[in-house]
């Protein structure tokens, strides 16, 4: 048996640009019929009138993450890895191409083809989407991602913003197991991992 989640009232508790904390108030009714409050906390970069818990609009991602890779002359496959400064964390993080989707952005290929050319200076083809958007971090926040994959059709100069701190670099799929056994080197975030498996598994034999 599960309990009746209801959402009674919602209170904005900080007053940022990009992102802010919120109070949930539901009511909460266990299996025996008695009825307790609850309050959560969340973060969110939506505003107050968007909220997921309130909308439950769940098909629009906030943000898309892509990995972008190249296929040279002899069918061997490179992997774009972006290293970015991450503030939240202190330090440089290896990832992959993402942004966060804009208002004028109407599907999320629109977002991965406008991402790829600021972020990597990339022209790109043969988009896949491999996760609907689904949450990340659902502890504490109502993001959601959707996650795709794309194949370099040319590169050529970055667009960042000012303080996007970006570099990038094309990398021989096959180097990729021994990067990953240096954290301390190579320090990547969860979802990137599960992505270099799954490209070590799908296009095993090409590197």
């Amino acid at each position: 048996n599960s309990m009746k989640w209801t959402l009674k009232d919602v209170i904005k508790e900080t007053n940022h640009p990009f992102l802010n904390y919120y109070t949930l108030k539901y009511d909460v009714e266990k299996d025996d019929g008695k009825h307790y409050s609850y309050d959560y906390y969340m973060v969110s970069r939506r505003d107050l009138a968007h909220l997921l818990p309130k909308t439950h609009q769940y098909r629009r991602p906030d943000a898309v993450m892509f990995p972008l890779y190249q296929v040279d002359e002899n069918g061997k496959i490179k992997i774009l890895f972006t290293r970015q400064f991450r503030p939240a964390m202190g330090t440089y993080l290896m990832s992959f191409p993402a942004g966060l989707m804009d208002p004028e952005d109407k599907t999320i290929e629109d977002t991965m083809r406008r991402e790829a050319k600021e972020e990597a200076g990339a022209i790109i083809d043969d988009i896949e989407l491999l996760s609907y958007p689904a949450p990340t971090s659902s502890g504490f926040s109502d993001e959601i991602n959707a996650l795709g994959m794309a194949r370099i059709v040319s590169i050529g100069s970055q667009h960042l913003e000012e303080f996007e701190d970006i570099s990038r670099k094309l990398i021989p799929l096959g180097e990729v197991p021994e990067m990953m056994k240096h954290p301390e080197t190579y320090y990547f975030p969860c979802n990137v991992t599960l992505f270099l498996l799954y490209f070590l598994e799908r296009f095993k034999g090409r590197y």
